[in-house]
């Protein structure tokens, strides 16, 4: 009865707290490297993975990502240990985030990232205790820094050459005419030119809006081709210029029909005399 008693409870009750590493034999870094992210990225057995990441115009994160160690509602300890010639089991704590019921994946960004893939290169590892789902005590991951010199020149040459603009900055652009006119001044020329040559590098950009407008200056019936004819210069300026898919362009005319200002004085027309141009993801 005793044993059956035991069995029953060992079936019953969470396990005993756990560590995660990646084997010292088998340890690995997989490093991705395009113009708008940069990976250095560390499998953990039974857990999943961690390591670094950056998107462009975004600040460096340290992640962990686990598989089936799901958090409970506590909160995840991030540290860094010692640096081997210190000869102590002490740590260094980076910060404390609160965690949620089912959460998978734990960071930390900028300053403190950066921080840690710096003490990296001293030997120093970084920790992150929380308690999972699976475990009745906290569980402790460690990011090993077994081959780590040898991954790190990649990674971070690929930080060095991430694309200066992100997404959001691009994503949405206006551009204005001269009265009756539909040709590109010089700084329009240069503010497409951004968004093309991002456009080139983010092959998930799936469409490009390119919305015309007129003043209500002048007869309906040459401020409908006139708008036409804005939306088309921008058109030909992204299919001749840098040989964007014209599919890709979708070419709206608004003529006078939507006007950002009032038409009732000249600084507001100037204002309605534009193409608004947008990146669809």
């Amino acid at each position: 009865m005793l044993k059956l008693f035991i069995a029953a409870l060992l079936v019953s009750s969470p396990l005993f707290a756990e560590e995660f590493q990646a084997p010292v034999t088998d340890t690995n870094w997989q490093v991705i490297e395009s113009p708008l992210e940069c990976s250095l990225m560390q499998t953990i057995p039974s857990f999943g993975k961690a390591g670094f990441y950056r998107r462009n115009g975004q600040p460096l994160q340290l992640t962990f990502d686990t598989d089936n160690q799901p958090a409970e509602n506590s909160h995840v300890l991030f540290e860094m240990s010692a640096a081997p010639w210190q000869n102590t089991e002490e740590f260094d704590t980076l910060k404390r985030i609160p965690t949620s019921s089912g959460q998978r994946q734990f960071q930390i960004e900028g300053p403190l990232a950066q921080q840690a893939l710096v003490k990296m290169q001293d030997g120093r590892f970084p920790i992150i205790r929380y308690r999972s789902q699976a475990y009745a005590d906290d569980i402790t991951v460690k990011l090993s820094t077994i081959k780590f010199s040898d991954s790190l020149p990649a990674f971070q040459q690929c930080l060095n050459n991430l694309y200066p603009d992100s997404f959001s900055e691009v994503r949405k652009l206006t551009v204005y005419f001269e009265s009756e006119k539909a040709n590109l001044d010089k700084a329009s020329l240069q503010a497409l030119t951004r968004v093309a040559e991002y456009v080139k590098v983010d092959d998930s950009v799936s469409q490009i809006i390119i919305t015309s407008h007129t003043d209500s200056f002048g007869r309906k019936r040459l401020n409908v081709p006139l708008s036409e004819a804005r939306a088309k210069t921008i058109r030909d300026f992204f299919v001749g210029q840098y040989e964007i898919p014209a599919e890709k362009i979708i070419m709206r005319s608004f003529v006078d029909h939507d006007p950002a200002a009032t038409n009732k004085t000249a600084k507001g027309r100037a204002y309605n005399r534009r193409a608004e141009i947008e990146l669809i993801r």
